[in-house]
């Protein structure tokens, strides 16, 4: 009979460690707080992110397309440069030519007014009259052979500034045609009136009427350049 209650009193005790924390000796049951036990399942575990690592393949072909476009943007710069240079060489050339090439005892602006003023011409001496103009003197025998040695050719261009000589090729006989510019697609020419009549003509009119090929316009006759014709 006297073991009954050791017995509860050592269950009562062996239960109390796992709700309550250890009370001091003299401590107030009422006043202890309960200790809540974390159940496994609420521990979160943390993901486990792991980077994408490239294979050295594929390294090795991005490396390789780098380098090749490297290259080829090196070789288009120097592709460049290189035409630019040329292109200086070339403009620097042609001003040192056109600095040793002779010129009209006339300017462009002297040239029109020249032509402006003349109202007759020897028939069929387009070549001598348009050069007189200018002040140059005689060298080739007709205007087609005139524009093949011309320099400062603006080939098929309709619009020659003043004071430009402006060229034809054909005819019955291939000698073609040459007038002086007066601008806005107009010109001084030979034969415009008549037989041996200067007068002023449209370029378009010349070649329709007159069955000639417009071959363009240049800044020289017979090798003379004639100062003052717009580079347009």
């Amino acid at each position: 009979m006297r073991l009954l209650p050791v017995t509860a009193v050592a269950a009562t005790m062996l239960v109390v460690p796992q709700t309550h924390p250890a009370a001091s000796p003299g401590a107030d049951p009422a006043t202890l707080t309960p200790v809540s036990a974390t159940p496994e399942a609420a521990v979160v575990s943390q993901p486990v992110v792991r980077q994408s690592v490239l294979s050295r393949s594929v390294d090795r072909r991005a490396s390789k397309a780098a380098q090749k476009a490297a290259r080829q943007a090196q070789k288009a710069a120097a592709h460049k440069a290189a035409l630019h240079k040329a292109a200086v060489k070339k403009a620097a050339a042609k001003k040192a030519a056109e600095r040793r090439q002779p010129t009209a005892s006339r300017n462009a602006a002297r040239t029109v007014a020249a032509a402006i003023q003349a109202t007759v011409n020897a028939p069929g001496l387009c070549l001598q009259w348009s050069r007189e103009q200018a002040g140059i003197p005689s060298k080739y025998s007709d205007a087609s052979t005139a524009w093949k040695h011309a320099t400062g050719r603006r080939a098929g261009n309709a619009n020659p500034p003043r004071g430009a000589a402006v060229y034809w090729t054909g005819g019955s006989r291939g000698y073609g045609h040459i007038a002086i510019s007066l601008g806005n697609g107009k010109v001084r020419s030979t034969d415009a009136g008549g037989s041996g009549r200067v007068a002023t003509i449209s370029i378009s009119q010349i070649s329709r009427e007159w069955h000639l090929k417009y071959a363009g316009w240049a800044d020289s006759i017979n090798g003379y350049r004639i100062p003052g014709v717009a580079a347009t």
